[in-house]
Order: structure tokens, then C-alpha cells, then sequence
């Protein structure tokens, strides 16, 4: 019996069909290699099955890192069910076709389902229930019928399944196989090409970050190490200052031993001198001696004279005492531990060694408060007071008014040092107690006194703060606790 030939008309429309299946085909697989993005990827290949193709029904399924579950990444045409649903591999038409790593087609599913409802329920009447694996659910249609399944494979390397489903008995063709098939093969290029990009991507913003943390970690490290340099250099300053200070304590010693038994005797001998003196002016003035003597004018005035020099000398004794025990006072380096001190007296010491640079037209404004003792290292902040009065000379070229205020603040003390100076332009006001910074020119400071100063009222737990306007002069600020 002769086989019945197609039609013209059939012949036309297949090819017509044939037409438009290329058409589509090219148009899926140009939409979904020009996009990296996996979202638009899954939309593109689920969009293409539901409008194009009449497949409403559709999931994709990417394999877990574990390789042993599909995950549901993306779906189509499915109420109430969310993505990131799991089906195990060889667990139903999904799990097989992963498992195999072949292309299913499968129809009358309802009478598996129905047959193996069946043998549960025989067994369960049996009291075999025990035997009975709980089974798991399955994303996809409750009353599915037909279905195919694709493996998404890039060479050998499975990368998730591609699954159709019909509630329709005999729903897809051998057509409608190739078809998915070809769509399959193209989506899985694809997702493999945006998942390689993403992950390029993921390495390329963790490097970035490495990158941006080791920079901040060197930052912080660069940082650290300047913030140990800066507390080094403080530190040797303030040895070199310590050394400079036992050894201006052991010369005060010295000076003081050497100097104290010859300005006593000195002292005596001028003493001795003045009281004979006056003893015989006494008796000249008691007519005991001829009276041509007594009245002799050039001896009254030798007798005058020597009055006036013991006078002179004494005091100049008197002196020279108290300027030794001005420096005694200010080194007090025999006070290597904390002392209960009256800050006034450091302050008049710091003064009277000050007193030659005072004379040449400085004014001292004392503004003493009632101040308690103050626990503190007495030579460490007589060395402040040193240090901020030097500067306000200096900054008054020796001519001015200095102020000192002090008060007392609740279980603090207040100093205030106020100077009628050049000033302190605002731009240096942040960098005068960095170490090596000087506004005196080259030669001139070592830019080491105000971070000495700062370091030792930190050290005593206070503040100092600085206040200034230029041609108008400044004024330092120290605040210290009472006790610690």
C-alpha cells in the first residue's frame, strides 16, 4: 500500500513551522549569550517555553556544592511554591535524569503515582510502616502527567536539570523534545559562562577588599608605628632632659657644698666687721679719743663707708643663699618619688633663677589663689613652669607683662600662664606640642620643651591647653588633680 504523500499546502506550513522554530531559536540563544546576568538568563529560557513554545510549566534546578541535592533556583507557571525547594539526586524524574545524566520523557505519571499510593497503603494495613521511607516532596505540579527532563551539561560537568511539565497525558512530542533540548543545551552555556563571570567577579571585589584591608592595615600599622616613633622621641627627650637634670642636681650639690661654708664665713666675717665698725664710732662719738681725731672727717667717712659695705655685703650674701636654695628648690632631684608640694613655691623658685632674664623689662602679674598641696613629681613640673615662662620671655623679646593665675577647681588646680607676646599664628596652634616642632628658626629651639611639658601633665593625669591670638600674646592653661 503506497504511502500517502504531504500535501503542498502540508509541505508549506511545515516548513513554515520549521521557519519560525529556527527563528525563535536563534532569537533565545542571541538574548541569552548577550546577558551575564543569571536571573535575566533563567527568565529569558522560562519566558521562551511558556509564550513561545506553550510549556507553562517549567523549573530550573542548579546542583548544590555538596553535589548531592538540585536546588530550585528559578520557575515558571507554579502557585504557592517558593524557589530554593531540594530534590535529591536519583529522587524521582529530576533526581534520575541528574543521577544519569541523560534526557527523560515521561508520560501517564498519574498511574505511578496511583500504584504507589497503592503498595503504601498495603503495607501501612500490613503494619509494615516501619519499612516506609517518608517521601520526600518534590517541587513541582501535584498532579503531574507528562514531564521531561534535561541535563544542564557543560562537557562532562553537570550543572543542574531542566524540567517541563504538562498536567496533560502525552503533552510533549518528539519535536517539542528537540526543541527543549536545544534551549537546554544553550541556557546551560550560559548559566556556566555567568557563573564563571560572577565568580570572577566575587574574587575580583575579595581581592579588592584584601587589597583595600591590607591597605588599611598598613595605614594603621604606618599609623602605630609613627604613634611609637612620636612616644620614643618623647621619651628620649625627656631622658636627655632627665640627664640634663641629675646633672644639674648633682652641680647643685656641689655648688651648694662649696659655696655655703665660705658665704657663712663671709657672712660672719662681714658681721664681725659691721659691729666693730659701729663700736668704734661709738666710742670716737663718746669723746674717749684726742678730739682732733674724733673730729677728723676723712676717718668718719672711712668708719661711714665700711657701715655701708658690710651692709652691702651682708645682703649680697643673703643673696647668693637664697639663689642657691632657689636652685635646690627647682631641681629637688633628692624627690625621686611623689611629693605633697605648695606649687607657689616651684613657681617663685622658677622665678628668682628667671630673675636676670625678668630685669631686662618684664613685668610679673602674681595672681595666687588659695591653693591646696598637690601630689605630683615637684622637679618634673618645675620644669613646666620653666619651660612656658622661657617661652612667654621669648615671645615678648624680653619686654611685657606676664601673668600667672592659679585656682582651685573642685579636686583640681587651675594654672594659668598669660603672656602680652607676638602670639601664635592658627595654623601652628595644633602642632605646638609635637616633638621637634619650633617657631623660633632654624638653630634657635629644639622644639622639645611644650611636648616635654605636655607629656609630664599627661603623666600627672591633667590637661594643658593653649589659647592665643596673634599680636595680642597667649595663654597656657594646666590642670592638675590634687591628688591621685
Amino acid at each position: 500500500m503506497a504511502t500517502k504523500q504531504p500535501s503542498r499546502e502540508e509541505l508549506g506550513s511545515e516548513l513554515e513551522q520549521k521557519s519560525a522554530e529556527v527563528r525563535i531559536l536563534r532569537q533565545v540563544s542571541s538574548d541569552i549569550n548577550a546577558t551575564l546576568d543569571l536571573q535575566e538568563i533563567y527568565e529569558i529560557v522560562l519566558r521562551t517555553m511558556d509564550e513561545l513554545f506553550g510549556f507553562h510549566h517549567a523549573l530550573i534546578l542548579l546542583v548544590d556544592e555538596d553535589g548531592e541535592n538540585l536546588r530550585v533556583v528559578a520557575s515558571r507557571g507554579y502557585e504557592g511554591q517558593t524557589l530554593g525547594g531540594v530534590v535529591p539526586m536519583g529522587t524521582g524524574l529530576i533526581g534520575v535524569v541528574a543521577k544519569k545524566r541523560r534526557l527523560m520523557r515521561l508520560t501517564n505519571l498519574g498511574r505511578q503515582r496511583s500504584y504507589i499510593a497503592a503498595i503504601r497503603k498495603q503495607m501501612e494495613e500490613a503494619g509494615r510502616s516501619a519499612e516506609l521511607e517518608e517521601a520526600p516532596p518534590v517541587p513541582g505540579l501535584p498532579d503531574v502527567e507528562s514531564q521531561i527532563g534535561i541535563p544542564l551539561l557543560i562537557k562532562d560537568n553537570l550543572i543542574g536539570v531542566f524540567s517541563i511539565e504538562s498536567a496533560e497525558q502525552k503533552m510533549f512530542s518528539d519535536r517539542d523534545e528537540i526543541l527543549v533540548n536545544i534551549v537546554a543545551n544553550q541556557a546551560a552555556s550560559a548559566i556556566h559562562n555567568a557563573r564563571l563571570y560572577r565568580a570572577e567577579e566575587a574574587r575580583r571585589a575579595e581581592l579588592a577588599e584584601l587589597n583595600q584591608t591590607l591597605e588599611d592595615r598598613v595605614r594603621a600599622r604606618t599609623a602605630e608605628l609613627e604613634r611609637a616613633n612620636r612616644v620614643l622621641r618623647e621619651t628620649q627627650a625627656q631622658l636627655v632632659q632627665a640627664g640634663k637634670m641629675a646633672s644639674l642636681g648633682m652641680l647643685v650639690a656641689g655648688v651648694a657644698h662649696e659655696i655655703n661654708t665660705p658665704i657663712g664665713s663671709i657672712a660672719a666675717n662681714t658681721d664681725i666687721v659691721k659691729r666693730a665698725a659701729e663700736m668704734v664710732k661709738q666710742r670716737i662719738e663718746a669723746a674717749d679719743v684726742p678730739a682732733d681725731l674724733a673730729k677728723d672727717p676723712n676717718l668718719l667717712l672711712a668708719i661711714e663707708t665700711l657701715q655701708q659695705a658690710s651692709q652691702t655685703e651682708l645682703l649680697a650674701c643673703l643673696r647668693i643663699t637664697s639663689i642657691v636654695k632657689s636652685l635646690r628648690n627647682f631641681a629637688r632631684l633628692d624627690e625621686s618619688e611623689e611629693k605633697s608640694v605648695n606649687l607657689h613655691e616651684g613657681i617663685d623658685s622658677t622665678l628668682t633663677l628667671l630673675v636676670h632674664e625678668l630685669k631686662k623689662g618684664v613685668e610679673i602679674v602674681k595672681n595666687y589663689g588659695d591653693l591646696p598641696n598637690v601630689v605630683c613629681f615637684p622637679s618634673q613640673l618645675n620644669q613646666v613652669f620653666m619651660n612656658l615662662l622661657n617661652n612667654a620671655i621669648s615671645a615678648m623679646e624680653g619686654k611685657g607683662t606676664i601673668a600667672i593665675t592659679t585656682e582651685r577647681d573642685g579636686e583640681h588646680v587651675v594654672l594659668r600662664f598669660t603672656d602680652t607676646g607676638m602670639g601664635i599664628a592658627p595654623e601652628n596652634l595644633d602642632r605646638i606640642f609635637d616633638p621637634g616642632f619650633t617657631t623660633k628658626g632654624v638653630g634657635v629651639g629644639t622644639g622639645l620643651g611644650l611636648a616635654i611639658c605636655y607629656r609630664i601633665v599627661q603623666d600627672h593625669h591633667g590637661t594643658i591647653e593653649v589659647r592665643s591670638e596673634v599680636g595680642k600674646g597667649t595663654e597656657f592653661t594646666l590642670r592638675l588633680p590634687i591628688s591621685r
